[in-house]
């Protein structure tokens, strides 16, 4: 779909069409019958003589604020991609900023999964709106503010894209692939087996593929200046290994690399836009898979940091990959922070349900750099506890660790204090788990049922 900027034909009003002309009045006529109370986010279209006339709801203009305006241009998406229209014009008396935010929200609705795996399309699903044009009085300015958020947006639905592929398209390699064409972008891929990552490997020792450290760069200041890290999760499919999974929704796994495919994000929109800073993403990838060289339950694996774990789970394979990246991260990136992502417990959905993602954190200050960057992108955190007194829970009687505990309790601040096991204590950390919002469960403003790619625009306001 296009969005073009461009100058109104004449004033633009926030009532569109002023009185007292015929359409007007048949416009307050259907708007009295169809009770429209102009609230935010409120869509009416309207057919008249002269074509489809939409109204939009801006509620009070003092709380206009970016996320409001993001969720005004989603919803007009959604209200009208199948509604027969093919081009729409937008005119809502808005600032240039303001109308370039409108058609972020527009931008990040519309998207939907690659027509590769239909061989016909669904017609519940066809959109009919191919255009979008932005009507304000200074279209250049609002075109110039649209381009960071278009490259912010365009990594988005390629988050998306990646969450949403199969497991036997986006296998292990693929992934790397895929990653590997992300425009200016260095990629270096690392052999577990070779580098001491033995956590990782045994994750991903029984699957067909062999697991992968990927390292992603991206220079956009001097050599000298630290980078900012991200840290992903890049489970491409997770049968929960030997401690194998119940059937019912275990094709859900394919999406279980959703922290991956954030990091992956977030390097491409900060490479898109020129961002003046350095950043290097590590995405642990493997394939959680069963057969006679899976990794068991009891074994215990030597960490690349020098932790022995013991894994009593395989299906918490998740902090294992994690554990490895980051302590890899740690010693070779000299990292000003680092910030991992990980669709890592079904814990944390319970403990906060699917509106916010959990925070933990070493650092005040990142936490608080975090929380707020969650609030102005829609991308909301919750920040949980971190302390030493959740160590009971991963003690083992043989080794270091153990990468989880039977006991009832809170599994996600167990894997939270786990993975901070790995990260030296002068290195500000902060560890999110994405799996109550990776995947919408019902369609939204900004994002329909499916993939929602996460954590994208979270990280490109942070490091920003």
């Amino acid at each position: 779909m296009r969005i073009r900027f461009a100058s109104p034909p004449g004033p633009v009003s926030a009532r569109a069409l002023p009185a007292p002309s015929a359409e007007a009045e048949a416009l307050l006529a259907r708007l009295d019958q169809n009770d429209f109370k102009a609230e935010p986010e409120e869509v009416l279209p309207i057919l008249t003589g002269e074509g489809w006339r939409i109204l939009v709801g801006l509620g009070e203009r003092a709380a206009l604020d970016d996320s409001a305006l993001r969720r005004i241009g989603g919803n007009l998406f959604a209200e009208l991609a199948q509604a027969g229209i093919v081009h729409l014009a937008v005119g809502l008396d808005l600032s240039p900023e303001q109308t370039a935010q409108v058609a972020y929200g527009v931008l990040l609705r519309a998207w939907r999964a690659p027509a590769q795996y239909r061989k016909t399309p669904d017609e519940e699903e066809i959109w009919h709106l191919a255009e979008v044009t932005m009507l304000c009085d200074a279209p250049d300015m609002a075109r110039t503010c649209f381009a960071r958020l278009e490259a912010v947006g365009r990594a988005v639905h390629f988050a998306r894209d990646l969450v949403v592929a199969p497991g036997n398209v986006l296998t292990p390699p693929a992934f790397v692939d895929a990653l590997g064409k992300i425009p200016g972008i260095e990629l270096e891929v690392i052999n577990p087996n070779k580098a001491g990552l033995n956590l990782l490997q045994a994750v991903g020792q029984g699957s067909q593929y062999k697991p992968a450290l990927a390292v992603l760069r991206y220079r956009g200041a001097g050599r000298k200046d630290r980078p900012a890290v991200l840290v992903g999760k890049g489970i491409t499919f997770d049968t929960g290994g030997i401690s194998i999974k119940p059937a019912k929704y275990m094709e859900m796994m394919k999406g279980d690399m959703g922290g991956g495919a954030a990091v992956a994000g977030a390097l491409m929109a900060l490479a898109a836009r020129n961002a003046p800073i350095n950043v290097v993403g590590v995405v642990a990838i493997a394939e959680n898979a069963v057969s006679g060289r899976a990794s068991r339950p009891g074994d215990v694996v030597k960490g690349y940091g020098g932790l022995t774990v013991e894994i009593i789970d395989t299906d918490a394979e998740g902090r294992l990959a994690l554990a490895d990246a980051l302590a890899y991260a740690a010693k070779n990136f000299t990292p000003s922070k680092i910030i991992d992502l990980a669709t890592l417990t079904g814990a944390v959905e319970i403990a906060l349900g699917f509106e916010r993602a959990g925070l933990f954190a070493t650092s005040d200050a990142l936490a608080e750099q975090l929380f707020a960057a969650g609030e102005a992108e829609d991308e909301k955190l919750w920040r949980l506890p971190l302390t030493d007194l959740y160590d009971d829970a991963i003690k083992s009687d043989i080794a270091d660790l153990k990468n989880c505990s039977w006991e009832r309790g809170p599994d996600h601040i167990h894997a939270a204090r786990f993975l901070q096991h790995f990260v030296p204590d002068d290195i500000p950390w902060a560890h999110l788990d994405i799996a109550g919002l990776s995947e919408a469960a019902e369609d939204g403003p900004l994002a329909a049922e499916g993939p929602t790619g996460f954590g994208v625009r979270l990280l490109d306001r942070v490091l920003a």
